[in-house]
């Protein structure tokens, strides 16, 4: 089989656009995501989405899904202070239904890629979290704060003026 050179293909990079109108404002949706800013937007809810980093909150999965989409697919700014709280910023933009237009305004395939890769991620995250070797890394990980804790201990020990404040408690205690 002969060889075709891939620059002989002419592929050119599509930036295709679709307009929508928001309380008379032209709203940008684009059409196409790179897949570097499908990583990030993957990589940001998760980090946004777990609880006590045990499992991922499935509530805080759809708002900072919604919300990176809005931020990468879209021409709407926010300011810094309007992300600072994503779960008022989410309720707005949800419940004046801007959410569901931008996402209509996506082609489906797109959004149910992104969607199925932010599931994906999150189980192979959770599911490698929970195994032996995920578990042995956090056993290393606490381990390792912990022996950094005992010397500073060991530290605050060795000062006389602790020693003494020590000794007098003792005695107190009896």
């Amino acid at each position: 089989m002969a060889k075709v050179s891939f620059t002989k293909l002419g592929l050119k990079k599509k930036e295709e656009i679709k307009n929508i109108t928001i309380n008379d404002q032209v709203i940008e949706v684009r059409q196409y995501l790179p897949i570097s800013d499908k990583i990030n937007i993957i990589t940001n809810v998760i980090e946004n989405s777990a609880d006590d980093n045990n499992f991922a909150n499935p509530v805080k999965v759809e708002v900072f899904a919604n919300l990176e989409i809005m931020y990468a697919y879209t021409n709407i700014s926010f300011t810094d202070k309007q992300k600072e709280d994503p779960t008022k910023l989410y309720d707005l933009l949800e419940e004046n239904g801007i959410i569901a237009e931008v996402i209509a305004a996506i082609p489906e395939n797109e959004y149910t890629l992104l969607l199925g890769w932010i599931d994906e991620t999150i189980e192979a995250f959770y599911t490698y979290r929970n195994s032996v070797m995920g578990i042995m890394e956090q056993i290393s990980e606490d381990y390792s704060n912990l022996s950094l804790d005992a010397t500073e201990i060991q530290q605050k020990l060795a000062d006389p003026q602790n020693l003494e404040l020590l000794k007098n408690i003792m005695t107190k205690l009896g």
